[in-house]
């Protein structure tokens, strides 16, 4: 029964017991921790879940896409379900996360390296950059579908 309902809480697993343990070590080590940086983790995989969401509604709503391909979906989109563009697209959004973060924070600002340096224009260049990838990773599963009919 477990594995039959296809969703993965894996992700939310991890999110979770980091969060977790960022908590332990805000409340006995590190006490320069805001809230903001604790829950982090959780952030991170709920934004990056609900832009997964918005960008594939936005491209499956525009692309010619047959209502139900012939043969099994899950086969025809089993080599494409994770591919560069996700990955970047994870990596470029923990970036964005943090650097949102730092932007809030306004204090830990880090100008020595800049893809952490919590400005404005860091926040918006990874945002768009995690976008674009999700985008790219959406469309390379668009081709799979229009192949697979």
């Amino acid at each position: 029964m477990r594995g039959e309902s296809g969703i993965s809480l894996t992700g939310l697993y991890v999110c979770a017991a980091i969060a977790f343990l960022m908590l332990v070590l805000k409340l006995s080590l590190i006490d320069t921790w805001s809230w903001w940086r604790v829950l982090l983790p959780l952030g991170l995989f709920v934004g990056f879940n609900l832009t997964n969401i918005v960008v594939a509604f936005i491209y499956l709503s525009f692309v010619n896409i047959p209502e139900r391909p012939e043969g099994d979906e899950a086969a025809a989109l089993e080599p494409h379900t994770m591919n560069a563009h996700y990955v970047a697209a994870v990596l470029f959004f923990v970036v964005f996360g943090d650097n949102v973060v730092r932007w809030i924070e306004g204090s830990e600002t880090s100008h020595w390296f800049w893809l952490l340096s919590g400005k404005g224009e860091t926040v918006a260049v990874f945002g768009a950059l995690s976008v674009l990838a999700l985008f790219l990773y959406w469309s390379r599963l668009g081709r799979a579908l229009k192949a697979s009919d």
